[in-house]
């Protein structure tokens, strides 16, 4: 049985493994679960066609006393709203980071102290 710490549940290693035999799942750590890009479309048009947030990772093979019973839900608001908003291709490549500038230059700084 997996501990909680605060709001995230800490998979055990059993509870990994299971989740990482899902075809629908990219990569697994303790605590976050990476979805293929494919599922979080098939997940988004499945939505849009009629079928629950449950009922979706269910049929994907997910069992839900591992992942979550709010996980479905939470996670095709999230899914939909990036769907609508940029379409997609958006859902099938990853989007953390880009436009980002990164962290400023630090070369015009002075050393002098007053």
């Amino acid at each position: 049985m997996s501990n909680k710490r605060g709001a995230f549940k800490i998979f055990s290693k059993q509870e990994i493994k299971q989740l990482e035999d899902n075809p629908n799942v990219q990569k697994v750590t303790d605590k976050t679960i990476t979805y293929t890009p494919e599922f979080k479309v098939e997940a988004v048009k499945a939505y849009e066609a009629g079928q629950t947030p449950m009922d979706i990772f269910l049929r994907a093979g997910f069992d839900i006393d591992i992942i979550g019973h709010e996980k479905p839900k939470k996670s095709l608001y999230r899914w939909r709203n990036i769907y609508a908003a940029h379409g997609e291709a958006s859902l099938l490549e990853e989007q953390r980071g880009k436009g980002s500038v990164g962290r400023p230059q630090t070369n015009n700084l002075s050393t002098e102290k007053n």
